[in-house]
């Protein structure tokens, strides 16, 4: 079995999850056979069931196998890979490194730029090269929204759709279109791949603390990424902008600032939102909501009775509950949108910006 070949094909024909999962092992394919299944599961941030799963998805009996796949790939190489980053690292690989890689995986050209591009990988300059060499093939509108991201490519790669469609003097529904006929997966994917473009090339002069907070977070957001549903994100997004009021409840201090940016953020698109953070006042605010109402539970930690008890209360009224944190059935119950955060700053941060995107597109 060409276990890389499997992997590669896996980045776009598995699940969501699992095709990050093909990705993140393609990324730190040296460390692999170094590491246990533990290690793998916590740096990859999903359960060792998870690893299971996925290395049959890809023709592997389980997890030890896969692992045996790779080390035998290895050693028929006749040589190690190049130094690799540690798992989870966020080193930008190149181009000239990627191309040592794919020779000495024993993978082709044509394999190579599959592989590059399932991971917004490209040269820097390569979907900006894109965009300009098909401006006369794409339609009026969607040459507009080209002509305005080579105009001011920052803009563009920061800009909600609806920022981007204004600017560019056309709908919402065209940016979409344009994504795609530029060669992205979505408006979000087109945005990676623009910020990609304007970065500065050169990380070397970066301090090492930076360095390494940079490569916590990426770890952070990458793993909060496999963990959420992009179904449920969905659901909550829709739940909360067809609200007639959205309640915020911060079950903890730590959570306190999560619920007021939400609040801020819903405030000035427009949306009703209040935010309550003491558990005594939970319990009267909960008694008077009912249908058509959402409640917005952050909840990054355990949650004390008397905030569990008012959620409930809320429910058996006919509010609808989305529990922003950690699972916890005495929290939520199956009808809940549940958005689990593994990250109680980062995670909680990136499920707000997915939430009001999300409420974007609707």
């Amino acid at each position: 079995m060409d276990i890389v070949y499997q992997l590669v094909h896996g980045v776009s024909g598995l699940p969501a999850q699992e095709s990050r999962l093909a990705r993140f092992f393609l990324d730190n394919f040296a460390q692999i056979p170094e590491a246990t299944i533990e290690e793998l599961a916590a740096k990859a941030g999903v359960s060792p069931a998870t690893l299971q799963h996925f290395s049959r998805s890809i023709g592997c009996s389980d997890i030890n196998d896969f692992i045996g796949q790779v080390r035998r790939q290895q050693q028929a190489n006749n040589r190690s890979l190049p130094a690799a980053p540690m798992l989870g690292d966020a080193a930008w690989v190149d181009s000239s490194t990627l191309q040592k890689l794919a020779k000495n995986a024993g993978v082709g050209s044509e394999i190579l730029e599959r592989f590059s591009h399932s991971l917004g990988r490209e040269n820097s300059d390569d979907i900006l090269g894109q965009i300009r060499q098909r401006l006369h093939d794409f339609s009026q509108q969607e040459s507009r929204v080209a002509q305005t991201i080579l105009d001011d490519v920052s803009f563009a790669a920061s800009a909600t759709i609806d920022q981007l469609a204004t600017a560019a003097g056309v709908s919402p529904a065209t940016i979409t279109r344009f994504a795609r006929a530029a060669g992205c997966d979505d408006i979000r994917d087109l945005r990676m791949k623009l910020a990609q473009a304007s970065a500065p090339q050169s990380g070397g002069d970066m301090p090492g603390p930076w360095r390494e907070t940079l490569n916590h977070l990426q770890q952070s957001l990458n793993s909060q990424l496999c963990a959420l549903s992009p179904a449920a994100v969905t659901q909550a997004a829709s739940l909360i902008k067809q609200a007639k009021a959205v309640h915020i409840f911060s079950a903890n201090t730590a959570d306190t600032p999560f619920a007021s940016l939400l609040q801020y953020t819903l405030l000035t698109q427009g949306y009703p939102a209040n935010v309550c953070q003491d558990p005594a006042l939970m319990g009267i605010t909960a008694s008077m909501l009912g249908a058509g109402q959402v409640l917005v539970v952050f909840a990054a930690t355990t949650a004390s009775s008397t905030v569990i008890a008012a959620v409930h209360q809320a429910r058996w009224a006919g509010a609808e509950i989305v529990v922003i944190g950690k699972a916890d059935g005495a929290l939520s119950q199956p009808q809940d949108v549940c958005l689990p955060v593994n990250d109680p700053r980062y995670g909680s941060l990136l499920v707000i910006d997915l939430l009001c995107e999300g409420m974007e597109r609707e």
